[in-house]
């Protein structure tokens, strides 16, 4: 977004000329989470205060009343920024705000972001952020927080401050030139993604692509890291580094198919190749071959974070083939982001595909079932902003968002920082945390289905290493709960931050993995009583699960994401990427049951309406049903555990809030949601529509989309 005007704010005209500059270093100009101290900011107290603050571990600036504080920032050679800040506040009324501003000359101020009243429970981190194109000359700037208040309980705490330099969009180039084709040479800066769309003078492929493309990877010819929360890119170069890959791609009409869409593991340390459906077009351009663009994820190695981008080369049918041009611009991924292009040498090698015919029928029929689109913006124009509205997450966090209701998928978002991804049913989505739902918690009801009573089987008596007397009495259901009573503290996600689950989360075999999960955690509580958040519990299910399964039908490959889950996965017509899930790297290959899953948006709205309509296909029920209503809180006796707070709950996978309040109804109204790491959401209202959005920002409120889909399909009076 570019950041409107506002008045000139003289509080901070004076103390302009105190303020140090603050270096650039390569694109980030300036980060700052106050763990230390104040450090440069100016401060400016007014009638309120200023101070460092400590809440769970976490540092931040606090700020009461009307007080203030600026840093100057070094703009040289930059053409534009990306400002983004974290607010939680508390007592805010009225027209009380938290607001981060920018100012190219110490006088004239430009809003870039504001929280305000009914963001102000004390403890949620809201989001802001905003983008301002730089004039020439202009050398230095300055960013404000403040809060604009009138008591001393209006209070804003501000964190997690950056600016980033980024080349401003309207200066990219829009198309590939010959150079990159044929000689593998790229711009200094990255493209437009219009560089990848279709011209409107494009005809009709000529040339026909069936075959296998091949590459040995290789450094990534311009790369500029963003953010990187744990120090990855400075213990790593392999960061850098494009893994060799060997596909086989089949073009259907004007489409480019790839055989494999799921997950491609190789040797490299950090990433994984994720191929999605792209397209062909001739343009008089290319000199008789055609143009092809493939979508692309790399997804890394033992864990869910996505950085998308976009391919593209020329061809003919005889085998010729350019330079394969590339470029990430995008991704959810909340703790290491960059941008990267450059262009590689590929071999293309021309052949029959083995089963095309069955491959052009499935791709078919996957197409088939996909639900009807519309943009989000074909809505009312008083609901349409509210879904995806940046007062809820940051426009430069949110990776997609919908709103499903009578069988339309209304869409938005799918942005990258140069441009509309342009492909957007082919964008690769993490599930995260989602998996505890998807994986773990319709797997967990399929299996109840089919074998009632399996709930209340004994964690002890299928996971060897849970056998210890702390894991006593722990049943299938506890664990799907996260209320097995094994915890070493009960602060929200504290165990889940600790030492010992990220140990859980980097080792990559499962004899590690269910060791630190079954051991690390001491008995604190009888299971079934408390909600302690640790994904460690959602894997000993899965464990616990194939154990089950194995026992069952006598078969020790049975595998309970491929034997319950992906049966419905292919009655529902989801994509290929949805056969797949994160497993351990050894022969056991544990599906990781609580994080791990990818998706396409129409996988998202395919399930979510699976779950809406009662879990049934062709009318008839394939999970239990008393699990599903009380996850989907159509049970008023069973609403389940408390989490975290009194207005929310959980329950075999599935999250709640009571939005009767905030909403103004009523009454109670308990809204069931799935909710994964780093910004993601799926609430499932509780007359039929869903509203999601996927993001990497660290926001989770959907009130906003909440209110509007009771204005337009009314659930609460």
């Amino acid at each position: 977004m570019t950041a409107s005007r506002i008045t000139i704010l003289a509080w901070l005209v004076a103390v302009m000329g105190l303020l140090p500059f603050a270096p650039a270093h390569s694109q980030e100009l300036l980060t700052e989470n106050f763990e230390q101290s104040v450090g440069d900011w100016a401060i400016t107290p007014g009638r309120g205060s200023a101070q460092i603050t400590t809440y769970a571990d976490n540092s931040s600036l606090q700020l009461t009343r009307n007080a203030a504080a600026v840093r100057s920032v070094d703009l040289s050679g930059v053409s534009r920024i990306d400002i983004a800040a974290s607010f939680a506040a508390s007592g805010l009324e009225d027209d009380d705000h938290c607001l981060v501003e920018f100012s190219p000359d110490g006088q004239s101020w430009y809003e870039i972001g504001r929280v305000g009243d009914g963001q102000d429970d004390g403890f949620s981190l809201h989001p802001v952020s905003g983008s301002v194109d730089i004039q020439t000359a202009t050398d230095r700037g300055y960013i404000g927080v403040r809060v604009a208040g009138n008591a001393d309980n209006d209070i804003c705490r501000v964190d997690n401050i950056r600016v980033l330099a980024r080349p401003s969009p309207g200066r990219l180039s829009k198309a590939i030139a010959e150079e990159s084709f044929d000689l593998g040479s790229t711009p200094d800066q990255p493209f437009s993604t219009a560089a990848f769309d279709r011209p409107g003078n494009a005809m009709p492929p000529k040339n026909h692509f069936a075959g296998r493309l091949q590459s040995t990877g290789g450094a990534m010819a311009h790369f500029l890291l963003l953010k990187d929360d744990f120090d990855f890119a400075a213990t790593s170069q392999s960061i850098r580094i494009l893994p060799p890959f060997e596909i086989d791609l089949l073009q259907i009409g004007d489409e480019l198919v790839p055989l494999v869409r799921t997950p491609i593991a190789g040797n490299h340390p950090d990433w994984e190749w994720i191929f999605t459906p792209g397209k062909v077009w001739d343009d008089p351009a290319d000199k008789g071959m055609s143009r092809a663009v493939l979508p692309f994820a790399l997804m890394e190695r033992n864990a869910n974070c996505n950085h998308n981008g976009l391919a593209s080369f020329r061809f003919d049918s005889s085998g010729r083939i350019s330079y394969f041009v590339y470029q990430i611009g995008s991704e959810t991924c909340a703790y290491t982001q960059f941008d990267a292009w450059g262009a590689a040498p590929i071999i293309y090698v021309p052949q029959a595909t083995a089963g095309s015919e069955d491959v052009v029928k499935a791709y078919q029929a996957e197409k088939k079932v996909r639900l009807e689109t519309r943009s989000i913006d074909s809505l009312p124009s008083d609901v349409a902003g509210m879904f995806g509205s940046e007062e809820e997450v940051a426009a430069g966090a949110m990776t997609m968002f919908g709103y499903i209701a009578d069988n339309i998928h209304y869409t938005g978002g799918c942005d990258t920082r140069y441009g509309s991804y342009l492909y957007c049913d082919s964008l690769v989505l993490p599930s995260y945390s989602w998996a505890k739902s998807l994986a773990a918690g319709i797997g967990a009801m399929r299996l109840e289905q089919l074998h009632p009573g399996a709930m209340q089987s004994l964690i002890s008596e299928y996971v060897p290493a849970c056998s210890a007397p702390r894991w006593r009495g722990v049943t299938f259901a506890d664990a799907l709960n996260m209320a097995t009573g094994v915890y070493n503290s009960d602060g929200h996600e504290v165990d889940e931050q600790s030492a010992e689950m990220r140990s859980f989360f980097l080792v990559d075999s499962h004899e590690e993995k269910i060791k630190t999960a079954c051991t690390a955690f001491d008995r604190r509580q009888e299971p079934g009583k408390e909600f302690v958040y640790r994904t460690g519990d959602t894997y000993i299910l899965g464990t616990a699960i194939n154990a089950f399964l194995r026992k069952t039908a006598g078969d020790p490959e049975a595998d309970y994401y491929d034997d319950l889950l992906k049966p419905i996965w292919r009655e529902l017509g989801m994509s290929p990427l949805m056969m797949s899930i994160r497993r351990s790297y050894d022969s056991e290959r544990q599906p990781f049951s609580g994080w791990g899953m990818t998706l396409l948006r129409n996988d998202i709205a395919l399930v979510t309406s699976f779950l809406q309509r009662g879990g049934t296909i062709n009318g008839e029920p394939v999970l239990d049903t008393n699990m599903l209503n009380a996850a989907l809180q159509r049970d008023p006796q069973n609403r389940g555990l408390r989490a975290v707070i009194d207005g929310q709950r959980y329950q075999y996978g599935f999250w709640a809030w009571n939005a009767g309040t905030a909403l103004g109804c009523k009454g109670d109204v308990w809204i069931p949601a799935l909710s994964g790491y780093g910004g993601l959401s799926a609430a499932l209202m509780p007359n039929g529509p869903v509203y999601y959005y996927v993001s990497d920002g660290g926001a989770f409120a959907w009130r906003k989309g909440a209110q509007a889909s009771n204005r337009l399909h009314l659930f609460c009076e």
